[in-house]
């Protein structure tokens, strides 16, 4: 008996340890796929001198691209994988035809079981950060703002300002993890968080496509603390709650717009997380104004598309 006894508990610490070490691997793959996503970012906006254009958001369905979609299409690339930033190096022109939807592995984190399951044609793990409010304001990529690394370094600085982070994808109406999915709500969505829709089904889809622009697939916002238990959308598709989250013990992992990525856990001061999701702290709430848009926005951003 003690024999089975000391054999089963070996086991069981074998069986820890080997899933931690998976962990750690997962973990580290998904940090390599930020820093990945944060290069691209960087050689794009050499590229355009602006990160990639966020429209005005009018309904839950648009045709432009989303953030990733669009950095892919601006340098001629169909994969992140494999870029490499060198002195004096020029990307490809931009793709001739618009990219497809297909899986991704480096757009997905393969601690999230229902993401790399392939359930959505093109699943994705990181999204845009579009601020501190759920109208999307004060954020990198707030949409109807074109700015560039210089007026983020000018304001809070690269380094206190998250470019991208983890998110969840939806459960496909496979799960039970509700924190996955999203409520569609009466809008406009107040600040202070989502109202109450006992009677309202969730929706399933979140996360279904990098290619998508919109609150549903592609952008987040810091109006909610990581791994917040409940997020929605409104019916136009304008604002939203919908926060980071991640399927990692230690917490969710942003991209800062630095290229460095950095872990926060749910227990994140609010204040911080907020401040951490703006590139300024002297926006106003309402009817900010940025640079001028680009005249064709579902159109890759080129340095002509722009007003300084």
């Amino acid at each position: 008996m003690v024999v089975l006894v000391v054999v089963g508990i070996l086991a069981l610490l074998l069986m820890m340890g080997l899933t931690r070490s998976r962990e750690v691997a997962r973990s580290a793959t998904c940090s390599r796929n930020l820093q990945q996503i944060g290069l691209a970012l960087q050689v794009y906006e050499q590229v355009t001198r602006f990160v990639p254009y966020v429209p005005p958001l009018e309904g839950p369905e648009r045709s432009s691209q989303g953030p990733l979609a669009t950095i892919l299409q601006q340098l001629g690339r169909t994969e992140v994988t494999g870029l490499d930033l060198q002195a004096g190096s020029e990307p490809g022109p931009p793709l001739a035809e618009p990219l497809a939807e297909r899986y991704l592995p480096e757009f997905v984190c393969p601690s999230d079981p229902i993401a790399t399951s392939r359930v959505f044609p093109a699943p994705v793990n990181y999204r845009a950060n579009t601020g501190d409010r759920t109208e999307g304001r004060r954020g990198p990529f707030a949409p109807g703002l074109a700015i560039g690394f210089d007026e983020v370094e000018a304001g809070d600085g690269a380094s206190y300002t998250a470019a991208f982070a983890e998110r969840l994808v939806g459960t496909a109406g496979k799960s039970r993890e509700t924190a996955r999915d999203y409520h569609l709500v009466p809008g406009p969505i107040p600040q202070g968080g989502c109202p109450a829709v006992p009677e309202a089904p969730p929706q399933t889809d979140a996360g279904r496509s990098w290619l998508q622009l919109g609150w549903r697939s592609t952008l987040y916002s810091h109006a909610s603390v990581p791994q917040s238990s409940r997020s929605c959308i409104d019916e136009q598709g304008r604002t939203a709650v919908m926060g980071a989250s991640s399927g990692h013990v230690e917490g969710v992992r942003v991209l800062l717009m630095d290229g460095s990525v950095q872990v926060y856990s749910r227990s994140i001061d609010p204040a911080v997380w907020a401040s951490l999701g703006t590139y300024r702290t002297d926006i106003p709430d309402e009817d900010e104004e940025g640079p001028e848009a680009p005249a064709a926005p579902d159109e890759p951003a080129g340095p002509e598309a722009h007003s300084p």
